[in-house]
């Protein structure tokens, strides 16, 4: 009875030092929200790569880090100890499903220091295998990449595909270029009309080079003097007209009034009432309407 006390108190003894001493992890850890603290270091093995975290409730609500176009990828071990208990020399692994059952060796191009004097933080670079492609998750392009270090302490990340955030990439870049292109369309469309309402505006001045444009405006003055010259005759032709009708009418008011004094001094000679006094009368109408 007394055997099995000391065998329990040393494995809760034994449980508490390790916890204690749980002691580097990699960042942004899969299940952590918020800094990474000791207590959320595990302690990976084959049977749960990922130690005690619950890969499928935590793979889609962790931060994942997004895999480079050449299959690389960055992120951060932190020590909470020094010796190579706290090691920050890692080995990865990838699970391109993203369940946690289906790890391959992954290679790590930048470790950490494997006996560190320190505690700190390092970063870590890591290289997928060829031909990776992440379908984990429920967005489907996700991977799990499970860290160990030397010091048998570690967890894992979430990786997204490099085509996934390359395709939002792109079509972030392809919205701004196509909003660029109309916006040099409707600037290159304002100087236009601002060029066309300066040239209708301005007169005898000329801002572009060229005998071409010289010519052309030589062109306009001839026309427009031409226009003018063609409005200077039809306007002397009707003054010529008015003229002409002015001096016929005072040639016909001056026989009128000559007719009507002739009409007169004959109306003297004949009686009253008299045929030929009658018709005398009427011519006298006549040119009295005249004049």
């Amino acid at each position: 009875m007394f055997s099995k006390s000391v065998i329990a108190l040393a494995s809760v003894i034994l449980s508490i030092s390790l916890q204690a001493h749980a002691h580097a992890g990699v960042t942004p850890a899969l299940g952590v929200a918020g800094t990474f603290a000791r207590s959320d270091v595990q302690r990976p093995s084959t049977a749960k790569p990922c130690g005690n975290t619950n890969i499928a409730q935590t793979i889609d609500s962790s931060t994942a880090i997004t895999a480079a176009a050449n299959g690389t990828f960055a992120a951060t071990i932190t020590n909470f100890n020094a010796g190579v208990d706290g090691s920050r020399q890692v080995t990865a692994q990838i699970d391109p499903t993203g369940t946690g059952k289906s790890f391959t060796a992954a290679t790590v191009l930048q470790n950490g220091d494997k006996n560190p004097t320190d505690v700190g933080s390092q970063q870590l670079v890591v290289q997928l295998p060829a031909g990776t492609a992440c379908s984990g998750g429920a967005t489907g392009d996700k991977c799990l990449v499970s860290f160990v270090t030397a010091g048998g302490f570690g967890n894992c990340v979430v990786v997204q595909s490099a085509t996934a955030g390359a395709a939002a990439g792109n079509g972030a870049a392809a919205g701004t270029a196509a909003a660029g292109t109309a916006a040099a369309g409707t600037a290159a469309s304002g100087t236009a009309a601002a060029g066309t309402t300066s040239a209708a505006g301005t007169t005898g001045t000329t801002t572009t080079k060229g005998k071409g444009k010289k010519h052309s405006k030589a062109a306009k003055q001839a026309a427009t003097a031409a226009a003018q010259a063609k409005a200077a005759q039809a306007a002397n032709a009707q003054t010529a007209n008015a003229q002409a009708a002015n001096s016929q009418a005072a040639s016909a008011q001056g026989l009128a009034k000559a007719g009507q004094h002739k009409v007169k001094e004959a109306r003297d000679v004949y009686a009253v009432g008299s045929r030929a006094a009658r018709a005398l009368r009427r011519a006298e109408e006549a040119a009295q309407e005249l004049a």
